[in-house]
Parts: C-alpha cells; structure tokens; sequence
C-alpha cells in the first residue's frame, strides 16, 4: 500500500532532480523539505529510522566524513573559507540518511523514472531554443552562456542527470517497449551530451557501456552496436566546433614531462587541462605530505594550492584559482590521512553496493568514482548533491525493472 508521505517522498525527488538543472536555490530548498518530511513522523518510526545509522554503514560514512570536515575547520586559519566549506557539504549530514531510512516504493521509483525520461530532455531542449531563439546565439557558446553563466553549473555534473532517460530508454528499447519513441528520447539524450562537448564524459560513457556489455557477456552483435554507436558520438562531437578546437589543443599541446609542464605554465596561460591537472596533481601531493598526518584544514585547502601556484608562477593556476580538480587528493589535503581514508572506504563501500543494485546504479557509481580522479566534486554544491543525494537514491532500489540489464 503507498502511503501519502512516499507521494510526497517520491514528488521531492523528482523536484530536487529537475530543480538540478535549473535552479540551485529551488535545490537546496527541496534538500530541507526532504529532512522535514523526514522529521515530521511519530516518535516510533523515527527511532526506527535513526537505527539506520548503526545498521547502514554507508550512512555512518557520509557522517563521518561530515565530521571529519567540522574538525579539519579546529585548526584551518581561514574559517570563513572553512564555514562556508562546511555549509556546502551539510547534505552530507542528513541526505543519505533520509534517502535510506524513509520507506520505499520501488513502484514510484519506476513511475519517477518514466517522468524523468521525458521531463530531462525536454528541459535541455528548451533551454536549448531559449539560447538559440531567444538569446539569438550559436549552439558552441550554450554551455558557457547558458549553462555556465546563467545557470551556474557545470556540464561535467550535469551528466549525471543525463544519465537517466539514457539508460531507461535505452532499456526500453532492449525490451522492444514504444521504440520510436524511446528511440527519439535515446537520440535526443545523446545530442545534448554531444553539445555539452565534454570529451572525457563521452569517453567515459562509452567505455562503461562496453565494460557493461562485457560483464553480461553479451552476443558480438551488441557489443559491435555499441562500438558502432560509440564512433558515431565521437564522429558527431568531433563536428561541434567547441569540441574539435579543445581536441585539436589538446593534442598539439600535451606534454608528460613534468619540468616541461611546469616551465610552459610557467611562461604563458595555457589550455591543456590535462597537464594542468598534472600540475595541480604534484603540487599538492607536496602539500599533503607536508601536512601528514592532519591535512592543512578545509578552510586553508585553496589557500595552500594558491602559494604553490606562485611559487612556480603557476600562470592559469593563478588566474583561474583552481582547485584539486581530484576529489581523492583534495580529502588527504583538507583533512590528512583520515579524511582521505574514510572517503576512500566510503567510495568502495558505493561501488561494491553498485554492482548489486540497477544498472543505472552501477553507471552512476562508476563514472563518479572515476571522475573524482580528474574533478573536485565536492568543492560545488551540484557535486554535493549527486554524491549524497542522486547515488543513494539508484543505489536504495534495488528491486526494479531496471534491474538487470
């Protein structure tokens, strides 16, 4: 029987999953609905939820990777840096905990899927026409004015929420359910991602659809559809401008030796975020290991990569003020070996939890803990939110349609 409460549960998913999108603040407000709903219970289902606390060790470890940062802030010089640090990871506190603890309906998760596999690329298509129509430019300049200025977020996070009419109409097709239409979601998914132009997204995409296929031990038709498939987007993203000017700098630019890296950077503002994050990659292994075994603290994290990118006049590094752009690194450099291990148990606590949840579980998992090697996830709120909210609430259904693929 579906109680009104798991309506209410399952309307604020859809809403915190479109908001994603669109807007930050509409976001962080269905994160606190969500903990209200989660409150607002009799005193008997409350003490049964918390019990998920010791019951649930990846919830323990969202908690305590959460605690682990308030203290990293005891001993940050910069705390205004550290509180606001701090602020953006507090869905870390609670969001896990609501999403494991509240009573599930796989039903309703199925039917929120279904309205995402429509809603999500309906949203892009409009915010798509509003750039073209609207806005009156061309379709290279939608992710850095619409997407990155307007909205304020980042194509490499926004795949996440892709992934979704992705992979159910992809099933659908597998199943033989409504093709043409399917088909038409499958196509249109696909050319966004093609338009976002993050190469390293689509590289990754195509290598776990074929490590899928693989795993499934599948017949040598799929996994050549999906080759075939694979260098068609590759083809068709190589045809936006955007992309094949990055690809072209990426290639003629690309150095491995770290003494040529650091004298290029050195002398110019470079374009290769490759030997950038090689750069960003050294510098603060220095500072980790100057730092064992506590970490330099959550509020001082940035401040520290700013002093090594002066000392070797690091020019893009000082200009742009990057970040870790490696999640794994950025937790040994903010909160020394602990913080780096918890996080490292609760990543593999994900994935072993991955590959017996859904598929669109396993991708998710997968392609997070791969990307935290080349982005700071948690530096963003919108990283805040796949991490703590959009993986456990794939990893929390099991029992689905979307099972076994």
């Amino acid at each position: 029987m579906v109680t009104k409460k798991q309506y209410v549960f399952y309307i604020l998913c859809y809403l915190m999953l479109v908001s994603f999108v669109v807007s930050y603040a509409v976001s962080n407000i269905v994160a606190y609905l969500l903990l209200a709903l989660f409150l607002f219970d009799l005193p008997s289902n409350l003490k049964t939820k918390f019990k998920t606390l010791y019951a649930n060790k990846i919830v323990l470890g969202f908690i305590l990777l959460f605690l682990i940062q308030v203290f990293s802030l005891l001993y940050s010089t910069n705390t205004t840096e550290g509180l606001r640090r701090v602020e953006v990871l507090l869905p870390l506190l609670f969001l896990p905990l609501v999403i494991y603890a509240e009573p599930k309906n796989n039903n309703l998760f199925q039917k929120l899927l279904l309205y995402l596999k429509f809603t999500i690329p309906i949203l892009f298509l409009a915010l798509l026409f509003i750039h073209i129509f609207i806005d009156n430019r061309v379709v290279s300049t939608f992710v850095h004015f619409t997407l990155e200025e307007k909205l304020g977020v980042s194509q490499f996070y926004l795949i996440f929420i892709l992934l979704i009419p992705l992979i159910v109409s992809s099933r659908e097709i597998s199943l033989k359910n409504n093709i043409l239409l399917n088909a038409i979601i499958l196509l249109s998914t696909l050319g966004i991602i093609v338009i976002l132009g993050n190469k390293l997204s689509v590289l990754l995409l195509i290598a776990l659809w074929l490590f899928l296929i693989i795993k499934k031990r599948d017949n040598l038709k799929k996994m050549l559809a999906t080759a075939l498939l694979g260098i068609l987007l590759g083809i068709l993203a190589f045809q936006i401008p955007v992309v094949h000017q990055r690809i072209q700098t990426f290639g003629n630019t690309l150095d491995f030796d770290l003494n040529t890296i650091i004298t290029k950077n050195r002398f110019t503002v470079t374009k290769n975020t490759l030997e950038h994050r090689l750069l960003i990659n050294y510098l603060a292994s220095k500072e980790i290991a100057a730092a064992l075994p506590f970490g330099v603290g959550i509020g001082d994290r940035q401040d520290v990569l700013n002093k090594q990118y002066e000392i070797i006049n690091f020019k893009a590094g000082m200009l742009n003020q990057y970040n870790n752009h490696n999640q794994y690194l950025s937790e040994f450099l903010k909160s020394g070996i602990l913080g780096g291990l918890v996080f490292l148990v609760l990543m593999a606590l994900l994935i072993k939890s991955a590959f017996t949840s859904n598929q669109l579980g396993l991708i998710t998992v997968l392609f997070f803990a791969i990307a935290c090697g080349l982005e700071s996830y948690l530096f963003r709120q919108h990283g805040v939110i796949i991490f703590t909210f959009v993986i456990p609430l794939f990893l929390n259904h099991k029992n689905t349609n979307y099972e076994k693929y």
